[in-house]
């Protein structure tokens, strides 16, 4: 009986490695085999994305209160706000000169204001961005690696956080001209379709606000900044405003309203 027991176990453990020499090799059995190289980007939220521009810069840096926080623009509570008030977005303040005509111009840094506001002095009265920083900021330490990512990310076209380009063009509503009416301004626009608000930037303080417009009940028609006969089609009214004169624009544009005539684009209350 005992020598039966120890060849049945003998023959089971031949059939065993019999069924084994049969099986189908597994690849995953080598140990020489590696997981896959990813040949992509490590982290999204790199300084190489504008994501990571914002969660390490924008976000910290610069949305403190009472500075870009959705008191004015630009705007950099999130991601979307923060890339859509910046990109191809006509200047608040501006060098004594004039020179720059966007807040972000995609592939050139150096005409990019955003650039400017963080190594000079614009004007020499409102120092150089940020003007201060929160704790969690670290600004301070990684000044220099940070305005290197700012400048690599605009001369490299301004990607968004997907890695689309930015769209400019063709241009949305612009403003073309404005005629005094009695109760407000009517506006003019070289589009079809007109948008539901303006940007007025008051020339003193530099403080934005967007304001509302209405259709006419009819449209009039008068002459734009050009001395040419334009169709006017919305009103703007003066309730509620601060003394001062304002520059009127179109946000959202893809360019600065009327970029040679932005002067004449204003209006003073009194």
């Amino acid at each position: 009986m005992r020598h039966f027991l120890i060849i049945t176990l003998l023959g089971m453990v031949a059939l065993g490695a019999c069924k084994k020499n049969n099986r189908p090799e597994n690849p995953f059995d080598d140990p020489k085999n590696n997981p896959p190289v990813n040949t992509g980007p490590t982290d999204p939220l790199s300084l190489a994305n504008f994501a990571g521009l914002h969660r390490q810069i924008f976000k910290p840096t610069c949305s403190n209160s009472g500075c870009h926080d959705g008191t004015f623009e630009p705007d950099f509570r999130t991601i979307e706000s923060a890339y859509n008030t910046m990109v191809y977005q006509p200047v608040i303040k501006n060098n004594p000169a004039g020179n720059f005509l966007y807040r972000v111009l995609p592939g050139n840094a150096i005409n990019s204001v955003l650039h400017e506001r963080v190594v000079v002095d614009i004007d020499g009265i409102s120092g150089i961005m940020p003007l201060s920083v929160d704790p969690q900021s670290d600004w301070p330490a990684k000044k220099t690696e940070y305005i290197a990512a700012i400048v690599a990310w605009i001369n490299g076209g301004a990607l968004d956080m997907f890695g689309n380009p930015p769209v400019n063009g063709p241009a949305n509503p612009r403003l073309q001209g404005m005629m005094l009416i009695n109760n407000g301004y009517a506006l003019s626009f070289g589009a079809t379709e007109a948008p539901e608000e303006v940007l007025l930037t008051h020339r003193q303080s530099h403080r934005a606000v967007r304001r509302s417009i209405r259709p006419l009940p009819q449209p009039m028609r008068g002459k734009n900044v050009f001395g040419e006969a334009s169709g006017f089609t919305h009103v703007l009214t003066l309730e509620g405003l601060e003394a001062g004169v304002y520059a009127v624009g179109v946000p959202g544009t893809a360019a600065p309203a009327i970029e040679s005539l932005q002067n004449a684009l204003s209006f003073e209350v009194r």
